[in-house]
């Protein structure tokens, strides 16, 4: 055992005295390695080689950690932004759609100055996709009589049948329960608009009318609502000739499926 410790001893020396050797012979500003520094360079560089390589290695580890973790803040914050645009751009897009609508009404106002408007919301309505009855939020205290004609922007909607202080009930035109009297705006022929289960409308016209697809219906001065209200255009004319009647398709100007405010329009006999 002394003999092992003395041989550790003796190495340890011997190496230390190299070391010191080298120093002191690389110190001097050579260009060219001794023999033994050759030796020791060629023990020590693979050795440094892999601790620079592992130095390395876990610096790009570290750097690509790091770099990950700013992409993932800032995929987050973009995707925040990207929300934020997102709803921004909706309310865009409502803000338009109801700056049409309201543009429209106002449109239809100026157009026709013998009625007196009243402006209202929609509240509520029958089960459904349609409005073929609904509520809104004016009634009684706000001079609106049962009969009194609904109207959008693009032509009628319906009309009163029920009033409360503060709400008032709504039959559309697309109702089953609903007629109205029309006139073809081309030939001034006349007839019924009459409301369907499924929501559509049609009319009976007699078989010598003259009416074909893409005419304009207005309201007669026949009718419960105002003379004039446009309707919509004939979609399809059916000849019945046993019936000696025409069964015409009306697509309504309105969109009964996307209601949202209303105008009431007095009756031009109680329009001051």
């Amino acid at each position: 055992m002394r003999f092992l410790r003395n041989k550790l001893t003796l190495a340890t020396v011997i190496i230390a005295f190299l070391l010191i050797i080298t120093v002191a012979t690389t110190a001097d500003g050579r260009t060219r390695p001794t023999a033994i520094e050759s030796i020791l360079g060629s023990i020590i560089t693979p050795i440094q080689k892999v601790f620079y390589k592992t130095g390395e290695f876990f610096k790009n580890s570290f750097g690509t950690l790091v770099e990950l973790k700013n992409l993932k803040s800032e995929n987050e914050r973009l995707k925040e932004e990207v929300a934020k645009l997102k709803e921004e751009n909706r309310k865009l897009y409502q803000m338009a759609l109801e700056n049409n609508r309201l543009r429209a009404l106002l449109d239809f106002k100026e157009a026709n100055p013998q009625y007196e408007y009243i402006g209202a919301n929609i509240i509520g309505k029958d089960p459904g996709n349609w409005f073929d009855v609904f509520i809104i939020d004016k009634g009684s205290k706000h001079n609106i009589e049962v009969n009194d004609s609904v109207i959008t922007g693009q032509g009628l909607v319906g009309r009163i049948i029920e009033v409360g202080s503060n709400y008032s009930k709504v039959l559309s035109i697309i109702d089953e329960r609903s007629s109205v009297s029309i006139i073809v705006n081309r030939t001034r022929d006349t007839g019924i608009v009459s409301g369907s289960i499924d929501s559509e409308l049609y009319a009976i016209m007699p078989l010598e009318s003259d009416i074909v697809k893409g005419d304009d219906i207005i309201t007669s001065d026949f009718s419960t609502f105002e003379k004039g209200l446009y309707i919509g255009k004939v979609e399809s004319v059916e000849r019945q000739e046993r019936k000696l009647q025409k069964l015409v398709k009306i697509k309504t100007s309105v969109d009964f499926k996307r209601l949202e405010e209303v105008f009431v329009i007095k009756k031009a006999n109680t329009a001051e």
